[in-house]
């Protein structure tokens, strides 16, 4: 999903150079398994143009995983190569587990100089603190609050709902469970900003296989005054959610827009 915005310039900042103009995600080898002595998952991480082609690595370093009781959970080997990252995770308790990456709020400030056309950006800085930081003469000064995350969710034998929320930024709350979304039946997902149900956020639902295809099948759906939406999945598979929000802020100290970026990957089971 490329959303043309004056925030872009923002985003990119978030993560290298090199991956900023692509999607991000993480691919489990499974979503769903049944073993009741554990199990191990392989999970790739990586950016990309086309969903689930690898093209750039990310670092994983920076992965948190909940295991169902709220506690954190350490790989059990990773490995970082020219295309993607791998991470073994090892499940060894019943429920969900949440993998997810980034998500903190972060300040960009954008300014211009006389003489010169381009925006240019000032980093870990915000409404507060950017007067000492701007050279002499700056104008057309902006502030944004961003937050990008990358996120999964994996199953061992039954799910679990652990879903915390950190109240920051935009971020997913599962009406329907991940685990529980099925070819043919309607899925409820919903998001929140900085706590509370946001309206507008623009979602685009991918499905694997784009390549393959003329047709890229992309759902594109937009949140309700209660952060919701409903889609019902034509095929099995997995799919690559992106959610994108933005808007000015009004009242607050620190920024003058707002911008929060998920990237979701889930699996839509036979049924």
């Amino acid at each position: 999903m490329k959303f043309k915005t004056l925030l872009v310039g923002a985003t990119a900042l978030l993560f290298a150079s090199q991956a900023a103009a692509h999607n991000r995600w993480f691919l489990p080898s499974h979503f769903n398994l049944s073993n009741d002595k554990g199990e191990w998952v392989m999970v790739d991480v990586t950016a990309s143009n086309e969903a689930f082609n690898v093209d750039k690595p990310l670092g994983a370093e920076k992965m948190e995983i909940v295991a169902p009781d709220g506690k954190s959970v350490f790989p059990g080997s990773s490995y970082r190569g020219h295309r993607k990252s791998v991470v073994d995770v090892y499940l060894e308790n019943d429920g969900t587990y949440q993998l997810k990456m980034g998500g903190e709020p972060k300040y960009w400030t954008s300014y211009k100089i006389k003489g010169e056309d381009k925006k240019q950006w000032l980093g870990n800085t915000n409404k507060q603190n950017r007067e000492s930081k701007l050279p002499k003469g700056a104008y057309d000064v902006r502030t944004v609050e961003s937050s990008s995350s990358i996120q999964t969710y994996i199953t061992l034998n039954s799910p679990s709902e652990n879903f915390a929320v950190n109240n920051q930024g935009l971020e997913f709350v599962p009406v329907t469970h991940p685990s529980d979304v099925a070819q043919g039946e309607e899925a409820k997902f919903k998001f929140i900003y900085n706590g509370k149900p946001e309206s507008n956020v623009k979602v685009e639902i991918l499905r694997e296989g784009v390549r393959y295809r003329n047709d890229p099948e992309n759902v594109e759906l937009t949140t309700d005054a209660k952060g919701m939406i409903s889609f019902t999945l034509e095929h099995a598979g997995r799919y690559l959610l992106i959610a994108e929000f933005e808007q000015e802020a009004s009242d607050n100290a620190l920024a003058d827009d707002l911008h929060g970026q998920i990237f979701l990957t889930f699996e839509a089971v036979l049924n």
